[in-house]
């Protein structure tokens, strides 16, 4: 899947995720990293502000990128992921509209 998703995005951006740098010009740099994970999990009342805070951030689909092709769990990009895959579970309070509109923006050059 890391391929076929990693087509979607700029061979520069990809060398960017891989050195790491791309974490000093996150917009939750600074917040409390449960956020993004446990909280996330357990309030659902956050979740909207959480994927605001993401959807602003212009590294996002970097984020997401990396979250994807690492096989992460949490919040990257916006998108709550388990093992890189997308949580139907914990995106549900998601619209269609908002949802295509955040995968149009994650997968879409500009």
């Amino acid at each position: 899947m890391s391929q076929n998703l990693a087509g979607i995005f700029q061979t520069k951006s990809l060398a960017y995720m891989k050195s790491d740098d791309w974490k000093d010009q996150a917009a939750c740099k600074g917040y409390d990293v449960n956020l993004f994970f446990d909280k996330y999990e357990d309030n659902e009342t956050i979740r909207p502000a959480i994927d605001s805070i993401c959807a602003a951030c212009p590294i996002s689909r970097i984020c997401f990128a990396v979250g994807v092709s690492q096989k992460e769990y949490g919040v990257w990009g916006g998108v709550y992921l388990e093992k890189g895959k997308i949580s139907r579970e914990f995106g549900r309070h998601r619209s269609k509209k908002e949802w295509a509109e955040t995968w149009k923006y994650l997968t879409m050059d500009k």
